[in-house]
């Protein structure tokens, strides 16, 4: 991940252990952990901004091929609520770029890439790289 001085907020809430007396019933207690995948999350939301316009990129690793949509759109209503929240409470009119951003462990490659327009299909970039250059993603 290469920031290139790009100021950046970045959210992760992989399944690492909570502490039990911060988050006695999980990160998501309103959800019914119970039901298979309702806590499924993106890997990575990284919030950023540039020549004023808000930049939200959804992460999800994978190290084989295993589907990465429903992840990536548990991201994007996560995202969207925060910047619902933010336009309501604050009496703004935020609207993010979204995208979508699978990197797959098959797919990164030992040497640097030349650095191609980063192509989406159906809202969906497929990292092929050594390197994650944050920049790349916001035009």
């Amino acid at each position: 991940f290469i920031s290139d001085n790009q100021n950046f907020l970045s959210f992760s809430f992989d399944k690492q252990p909570l502490p039990k007396n911060d988050f006695p019933k999980g990160i998501f207690p309103f959800f019914n952990r119970g039901t298979g995948k309702v806590t499924s999350f993106c890997d990575h939301i990284i919030f950023t901004e540039k020549a004023g316009n808000l930049y939200i990129l959804l992460i999800e690793l994978k190290a084989g091929k295993d589907n990465v949509n429903k992840q990536l759109e548990a991201g994007r209503c996560f995202s969207e609520y925060i910047i619902a929240t933010l336009n309501r409470v604050y009496n703004l009119n935020i609207s993010p770029q979204i995208r979508k951003i699978s990197i797959r462990k098959t797919h990164v490659t030992p040497k640097p890439q030349q650095r191609k327009k980063v192509e989406y299909i159906d809202n969906l970039h497929t990292f092929r790289d050594s390197k994650f250059w944050l920049k790349k993603y916001l035009d």
